[in-house]
């Protein structure tokens, strides 16, 4: 029998090959255009990665001393300016292949992270009735089209992806004497097929030693895997990153989670070569956090943040951007309960009008089974 990688996928998923496999979240389909969802898990303080310098409160809410200071950045517009560590992004930013839109949160507004970030991953305003992720019913409107099989790249299946459409949990991190055995098993259930050795070999190819990683060091290996999946059968990969949760300390914690976010995309970038001008790459927190820094020198759990948006699609909409519905201010009178960036927009509206573009839905559709519950407002070409 002739053997293809969406065979391969399904056959190492029953042998348990990818059972200790950071997770990559894949589907395949017949379409050419790609999505990459990435989860920022811990709440990004989006008031030090995209810094509003523009407002003259954001100096007195953050006075630079040694202790409590937003990062060094860089400016973008006239506004506002990226920390230093996003600086790899910045030439993407002019290219018009990344745009932030800030000011934004979910409808939740308690600070739980499990919470928040179910919600978040549910995409729907009656999250407890409702126990399938967005990128799955995703997934099954696009049945239709050929969808062939899903896959988580970390370290369980993600509730982004939770629901009918078939899922595979992939880890790049794995126990490679389980992988040795894995692959034996498959080796001799191909042995005869001249089309299995390629295959095999490409996904092999994520290494063949257990090296010690470092967050980022795993992370670029886990965005190059999801590039490698995307150029071949998959349209559809999701993954996490870690370490957002910046109570103390926060200017050098989240300078390594931001350096560490600018790998990944630039990584995606460079891995995806000519399909890059057809990916769109979502990048989304559960929650900003407060405005003021605390006594360590960190932040706590807040309500506003930001979302990243990259990917060469971009470039024929929204890319080169800080977008806003309305910057809400950073005077005390304006933080929400005095404490947090007020979100003026929800940012399920944004990701909604990019997957619009992306698959041709309508509006309603997307409103009624992606995110039910969101007011998708006013028509914006995100892409």
């Amino acid at each position: 029998m002739l053997i293809n990688r969406r065979h391969l996928l399904h056959a190492a998923a029953a042998s348990g090959i990818y059972s200790l496999l950071p997770s990559l979240t894949l589907a395949a389909t017949a379409m050419e255009k790609r999505l990459v969802v990435i989860i920022q898990r811990g709440g990004m303080d989006s008031l030090d990665a995209v810094q509003p310098w523009g407002d003259p409160a954001f100096k007195l809410l953050r006075p630079t001393t040694e202790l409590i200071a937003p990062a060094p950045a860089f400016a973008v517009d006239n506004f506002f300016a990226f920390n230093d560590a996003l600086k790899p992004l910045h030439p993407l930013f002019s290219a018009k292949e990344l745009s932030v839109v800030h000011s934004v949160s979910t409808p939740y507004r308690a600070r739980s992270h499990f919470d928040a970030q179910d919600f978040l991953e549910r995409g729907a305003d009656d999250h407890s009735n409702l126990e399938s992720g967005w990128v799955n019913r995703l997934i099954t409107l696009l049945g239709g089209r050929k969808v062939e099989f899903a896959a988580d790249i970390g370290t369980g299946a993600s509730y982004i992806m939770r629901g009918p459409a078939p899922t595979l949990n992939i880890y790049p991190k794995s126990d490679l004497s389980f992988w040795a055995d894995s692959t034996q098993f498959l080796q001799l259930l191909y042995q005869n097929d001249p089309a299995y050795k390629p295959v095999l070999d490409s996904i092999k190819a994520t290494g063949t030693t257990k090296p010690e990683k470092t967050d980022q060091t795993a992370t670029h290996e886990v965005a190059a895997l999801a590039a490698k999946m995307l150029k071949q059968d998959c349209r559809i990969a999701a993954f996490s990153l870690y370490g957002w949760d910046t109570h103390a300390q926060q200017t050098n914690n989240l300078k390594k989670s931001l350096a560490e976010l600018a790998d990944a995309i630039t990584t995606l970038k460079v891995e995806l070569g000519d399909v890059w001008a057809n990916t769109l790459v979502v990048v989304a927190s559960e929650f900003g956090r407060t405005a003021h820094f605390n006594g360590t020198g960190g932040t706590d759990h807040g309500t506003g943040g930001a979302a990243f948006f990259a990917g060469g699609l971009m470039a024929g909409g929204q890319g080169g951007k800080i977008i806003t519905n309305r910057w809400p201010g950073l005077a005390d009178d304006k933080l929400f309960e005095g404490r947090d960036l007020n979100p003026t927009d929800d940012v399920r509206r944004y990701i909604g009008w990019a997957l619009i573009s992306l698959y041709d839905l309508s509006p309603d559709k997307l409103s009624s089974t992606i995110f039910p519950g969101v007011d998708m407002g006013q028509q914006l070409r995100m892409i």
